[in-house]
């Protein structure tokens, strides 16, 4: 009798609880339940897989794009629409609701962060464009000149001491000077890409200031950020050296002649780099924020520039670029949507839980490369890996080996995506196409995927 009741039951859906009635009942709502939570799982795995192909698919679609748009409307487009019709086809693949994909849109201009971000950039465009229009460029570079006698020096040191301006995208602020110096010695517009951004980033791994840097110890309590910054300094070195012999050893040797006076050019650097590094200070010393203190180094430039006020306006309206405004909308609109790829997420924990020994090193350096890839940002590999890396049952010292190599590789997947904003804005400020910007890259990638594992093992010689 019981069991003619389950059996009617089971029909109109009543609730589970009822199969309690006996121990035939009771194994019928198991097996209902165990092929409930199987097709919950293959579900998952289906969305998971969807989702990683929603992810290459889309940034294979970019360079069609890039190539194809000229060929149908016969004008070249902007980096902001290809972004843009990337993100929608990423949020179409993956099957993110309609709701979603545009949340991830209008989140790009009520979210503060990324207001201020957007506005920082905007001005540092601005401020760049003065400073070439009042000859600022021009006085930095023959200073530099009289201090240090070879050209190839100076390419190395200039974006080094500007990337101390941690702003993102910062890199179209050193542009200028690496197109300037960079055709003295009859580097092609791609290798100047390259250049640009091979030797700016060392204060990502060496300032505790930075956002990467203020982000670990709250995840990795344990770790010492200064004995981070000092294993870093042996990723930069081997950078640094391999990106010399790579893009500047075989280059037209051009040695300056050095006349002028070197304490008037230490002078005339103090002054004319004072629109830069007065960014850094009023950010540093008085908190203010990225786009506030460019702002106020706008006004700075206008006092040095007085007796040239009545262009002033002028040169500032030209400064703004509207394209850049776009392109940076499309950035922040696919980064919103890798985002809300929750599969993707979960699949990575996964697979870092599931991994021992060298698989870890495999699995982070494949993670960071896919989040750092696919976001241009460093702080999101960082922000999932590193709380896995967290939990892991070991000692301090090998902890910190983790947490560099979790560092490195982030910064790699940032450092390569087609995302990465000093990229896009100094290939827009160089005129060049990606593809060519991107088969300079590939000199160099072997040598610092080699290096980061290298490094690890040596210093678990040397430490552990």
């Amino acid at each position: 009798m019981h069991f003619i009741l389950a059996k009617i039951l089971l029909k109109v859906n009543r609730p589970a609880h009822v199969f309690r009635l006996v121990p035939k009942e009771r194994l019928l709502y198991n097996e209902t339940r165990t092929d409930f939570f199987q097709s919950k799982r293959k579900i998952k795995k289906v969305v998971c897989m969807r989702q990683f192909i929603a992810i290459f698919a889309a940034f294979l679609l970019m360079p069609v794009l890039i190539k194809g748009i000229p060929l149908v409307t016969k004008k070249k487009p902007g980096f902001g629409p290809v972004l843009l019709i990337t993100g929608v086809c990423l949020a179409l693949i993956a099957g993110l609701p309609a709701d979603t994909a545009l949340r991830s849109f209008t989140s790009i201009f009520t979210t503060a962060k990324t207001v201020h971000i957007i506005v920082a950039i905007i001005l540092v465009g601005v401020l760049g464009n003065l400073l070439k229009q009042y000859g600022f460029l021009d006085k930095i570079v023959a200073a530099l000149e009289t201090l240090i006698p070879s050209k190839k020096a100076i390419l190395m040191v200039l974006p080094a001491v500007m990337g101390i301006l941690t702003v993102p995208g910062g890199a179209y602020l050193s542009a200028p000077f690496v197109d300037k110096i960079g055709g003295d010695l009859e580097l092609s517009e791609p290798r100047k890409v390259v250049v640009n951004l091979s030797f700016r980033h060392m204060a990502l791994f060496v300032m505790p200031f930075t956002t990467n840097m203020l982000f670990i110890p709250t995840v990795v309590p344990e770790i010492n950020i200064y004995h981070l910054i000092a294993l870093n300094v042996g990723f930069i070195l081997c950078m640094h050296t391999a990106a010399y012999f790579i893009y500047l050893h075989g280059a037209k040797s051009v040695r300056v002649q050095t006349c002028g006076s070197k304490k008037k050019a230490v002078l005339d650097l103090l002054l004319y780099l004072s629109p830069i590094y007065m960014v850094v200070f009023f950010n540093a010393v008085f908190h203010l924020p990225m786009y506030l203190s460019v702002a106020l180094c706008i006004l700075l430039m206008l006092l040095l520039c007085w007796k040239q006020r009545k262009t002033f306006l002028r040169n500032v309206w030209k400064g703004i670029s509207f394209s850049t405004l776009f392109m940076l909308i499309g950035v922040y609109f696919i980064q919103n949507l890798i985002q809300n790829l929750d599969q993707v997420m979960s699949g990575v924990v996964w697979l870092f839980q599931n991994s021992s020994g060298f698989g870890v090193l495999l699995v982070i350096s494949s993670a960071s490369l896919l989040f750092g890839l696919t976001t241009g940002l460093s702080l999101v590999p960082i922000g999932i890996i590193l709380p896995l890396v967290a939990t892991l049952p070991m000692a301090p010292t090998l902890k910190l080996l983790y947490t560099f190599f979790v560092f490195i590789w982030s910064f790699l997947g940032y450092y390569y995506s087609p995302l990465h904003l000093c990229q896009l804005l100094t290939i827009k400020y160089m005129g060049c196409a990606t593809w060519p910007v991107y088969k300079e890259h590939l000199k160099l990638i072997p040598w610092l995927f080699v290096c980061s594992y290298l490094l690890f093992y040596l210093y678990q010689w040397i430490l552990l």
